[in-house]
């Protein structure tokens, strides 16, 4: 299922399985919280990049420190679930990501 986010549509660019790789579930029926969670933290990564989101992306072209990117935000998203230490790691998170992605913004854009 492509993903669209403003201006672009992309394919998935981490599939569950490989997903599941780095994220070791406790359960194995958590395929379809793993795709949900998957979908947000891409759609999260698209936003944060706008328009140097390119169009042409897939899983093999896409910018390793982006794929990176979307698997952090997905980590977070699977363990951070609630409470004031979940919000503190989830943001912890984010500014992860942000330094994953300044390489690829536009530092005139606010």
């Amino acid at each position: 299922m492509a993903l669209t986010y403003s201006r672009i549509t992309l394919p998935p660019l981490w599939t569950v399985a490989e997903a599941k790789v780095h994220l070791r579930p406790a359960s194995p029926d958590s395929d379809a919280d793993i795709a949900q969670k998957l979908e947000a933290a891409q759609e999260a990564v698209l936003a944060k990049l706008g328009a140097a989101a390119d169009a042409a992306w897939d899983a093999t072209t896409a910018p390793r420190m982006v794929r990176h990117a979307i698997l952090i935000l997905t980590d977070a998203f699977m363990e951070r679930r609630g409470g004031d230490e979940a919000g503190y790691e989830l943001r912890k998170a984010y500014e992860t990501v942000d330094v994953l992605l300044s390489p690829y913004r536009d530092p005139s854009v606010a």
